[in-house]
């Protein structure tokens, strides 16, 4: 193992402890609201109690006893990627992660938005999820899906100046207002019948940092109460929100008797780094997630660059090692449950001036090892990602590939299959 590589990343080579211990020992802290607004909060919350049993004889994707299943993450022209990834790869994906929102980017704000079901085409493609989903079941693998509630227009002006706000949102759902909706999903999930994996926010730590105030529409570094307003007066409210929003929308499918889905929930890239601008300590996963019987698989995002070639990037705040963007999350996951992390956002960051094979290659046969409980990682590989997000395509430089083949492809670590529980 490269000793610069891992020194950039704040020492993982040393062990976790004491890198958790540097971490949480700094101050840098963007999103920390006003003293008085945290009075009566808790710093540490118990573990979850079982709300209610997991039922059995589930379908669901289980960890592998040794190594990592590796795979694609692509939204939009998702069969154009997948071609393209295997050409690339040389590999067959064994997870394909992708995005189905609750509503489209132009019903975001609709007083009567469509509600997209499994049978509605993705975005920019003309298959349906479950289309999807038995497409990549045929080869082996299983979809897993973004089934998102989107609370926020990041790119919008108007709103984060409050003039435009979501209609759908998370205080409705736990209203009821959508039971309809999540019953007539849940049953097109159960009547496909394989296994599919779901998540109903997409990186849970933004939307539990937009998700404070009397309705959950309070940004966590702007509201008068950080704990009081919502559910449980010690607990912070934004990820209250969230995980009784999984709790809700688990419990319904459960009730619809869906025994094929797989849960699983995860956070943004540098999630728990106090050095990221986005850190609180308000938004470690001990608040959000509700417990080993409602999820499956944790996880974050993982957006880094090569810390030797430093690229010229928009998002500078993404723009460190590896171990940098993962470690933090993975010792806050560690903390609160011993499921195993997927990583469905992973992407080497980079400008198209220069090969990132050498990063590529040691990140994956050297740095990743070193995380044992990270079981599952789709790799972002799709056009969007590449002309608006600064991830360029594999193979982008020729060398690329065979940094990949000689780190993944003949890697026995790296599972191109997957195994299910229950049969397939």
């Amino acid at each position: 193992m490269r000793n610069d590589l891992i020194e950039s990343g704040l020492g993982v080579c040393r062990g976790l402890v004491i890198l958790s211990g540097l971490f949480f020992a700094a101050t840098d802290i963007w999103a920390s609201p006003a003293p008085e607004a945290v009075a009566g909060c808790r710093a540490e919350a118990l573990a979850p109690k079982n709300h209610r049993t997991s039922l059995p004889d589930r379908v669901t994707l289980i960890p592998p006893s040794n190594g990592t299943y590796i795979g694609l993450y692509s939204i939009g022209t998702i069969a154009e990627d997948q071609r393209r990834f295997v050409e690339k790869s040389g590999h067959r994906p064994a997870i394909v992660y992708t995005f189905h929102d609750w509503v489209s980017d132009d019903d975001w704000a609709s007083s009567s938005p469509h509600f997209r079901t499994f049978t509605d085409p993705l975005e920019s493609s003309r298959v349906s999820p479950l289309q999807l989903a038995e497409q990549v079941r045929k080869e082996g693998s299983v979809l897993a899906v973004a089934w998102a509630i989107q609370c926020c227009d990041w790119e919008s002006h108007l709103f984060w100046y409050g003039f435009r706000k979501p209609t759908v949102t998370v205080d409705r759902l736990l209203q009821g207002e959508y039971d309809s909706y999540i019953t007539s999903v849940a049953r097109q999930i159960k009547s496909y019948g394989h296994p599919i994996m779901l998540t109903l926010f997409s990186e849970f730590n933004y939307q539990g940092m937009m998700g404070f105030g009397k309705r959950g529409g309070e940004r966590l570094d702007e509201v008068a109460h950080v704990c009081r307003l919502y559910g449980d007066p010690t607990w912070p409210d934004g990820p209250e929100r969230i995980k009784d929003a999984f709790v809700y929308v688990i419990d319904r499918f459960r009730k619809e008797d869906v025994r094929n889905v797989t849960w699983f929930m995860y956070a943004g890239s540098h999630y728990m780094n106090p050095r990221h601008e986005d850190y609180s300590q308000w938004l470690h996963p001990q608040y959000f997630y509700p417990g080993d019987d409602y999820i499956d698989w944790v996880g974050q995002s993982a957006y880094f660059i090569d810390p030797r070639a430093i690229p010229k990037l928009r998002q500078q705040e993404l723009a460190t090692s590896v171990t940098e963007a993962l470690a933090p999350g993975y010792v806050a996951w560690g903390a609160v449950t011993e499921r195993p992390l997927f990583l469905p956002e992973f992407g080497v960051l980079g400008d198209k001036t220069h090969s990132r094979a050498r990063v590529l290659e040691e990140v994956f046969r050297d740095v990743l090892p070193q995380f044992p409980r990270v079981q599952a990682i789709t790799l972002a590989d799709f056009k969007i990602a590449e002309d608006y997000y600064e991830v360029p395509r594999l193979g982008t430089f020729e060398d690329e590939t065979g940094a990949w083949k000689r780190a993944v492809r003949e890697n026995p670590h790296y599972l191109k299959q997957v195994t299910i529980k229950g049969g397939e």
